[in-house]
């Protein structure tokens, strides 16, 4: 039964999300206000921030939305610097056996200067419905920028399916186009605020403030808040050598409660 009333209420749950722009512990405990910062999940928010990286990494995130099981949503990310820019690969999973999407990406990002970077991902995405055995893909693309004026101050800007090309034959309509616009400003070597602004088809802007704060070398605190839905946010960060661990937890009002886990590993 309870499988019946997800899938009954997955049509305005897929038109009101786009799992694959919301990646990781860390940013999901300053509610999602990441698409400036730059660590392996830019895979997923920001192509352009992949281009600052200085070492191969890669990530692994698990979220359990509303904890429901058939809802979790599964994230991977690899990148792998070079001389010539940064390359990269991004996956992402969602759903059950009644209906799932699915995408994968590749991206490729430079840095132009000490001021600038661009980034560009090609996806290819799917969705399947049991009822009819109905499947459908299609390939889409995001591409970002990444603005350093100031020592300290990251500038970005994001924009994922522009051309809304992959439709959802439950809902007849096409995935939306996302923009997001955000900054991340750091006080000091230990504590940064992230500001950003999204806007997805057909929705109200969402605005998000999300906060960090270095406790110790081990130990990152966040917290954040969102509007549209109204949310609150918190989590930490373990980091231990090469390895790190981020958790999050977030409640949206009238939606509820997720979790979120991730780690990471930089080679």
């Amino acid at each position: 039964m309870k499988r019946i009333w997800i899938l009954l209420l997955f049509p305005c749950w897929v038109s009101a999300q786009n799992y694959g722009n919301l990646s990781g512990g860390r940013s999901a405990a300053m509610a999602h206000s990441s698409v400036a910062i730059e660590d392996v999940w830019a895979a997923h928010h920001n192509q352009a921030a992949l281009a600052w990286l200085k070492k191969p990494e890669m990530g692994l995130s698990y979220e359990n939305r509303y904890f429901l099981k058939d809802l979790a949503i599964g994230n991977s990310a690899f990148v792998y610097p070079t001389e010539w820019g940064t390359l990269g690969l991004s996956m992402s999973y969602f759903g059950f056996e009644l209906y799932n999407q699915s995408k994968f990406g590749l991206n490729y990002s430079r840095a132009f200067g000490r001021f600038f970077s661009f980034g560009l991902q090609v996806n290819y995405e799917n969705f399947y419905v049991s009822e009819g055995t109905t499947t459908s893909g299609a390939v889409t693309y995001e591409a970002g920028i990444i603005g350093k004026p100031l020592p300290g101050l990251n500038i970005g800007f994001h924009i994922y399916n522009p051309t809304s090309q992959l439709k959802n034959t439950l809902t007849e309509e096409t995935l939306p186009y996302i923009g997001r616009l955000g900054v991340r400003y750091e006080f000091s070597k230990d504590a940064a605020l992230h500001a950003e602004v999204r806007k997805q088809q057909e929705l109200p802007e969402r605005y998000a403030l999300g906060f960090e704060y270095r406790l110790i070398e081990i130990l990152s605190l966040r917290t954040g808040a969102a509007l549209q839905p109204l949310t609150n946010t918190f989590g930490l960060g373990l980091k231990f050598a090469s390895f790190r661990t981020d958790l999050a937890y977030e409640y949206a009002q009238v939606l509820g409660s997720n979790a979120t886990i991730s780690l990471q590993y930089e080679f």
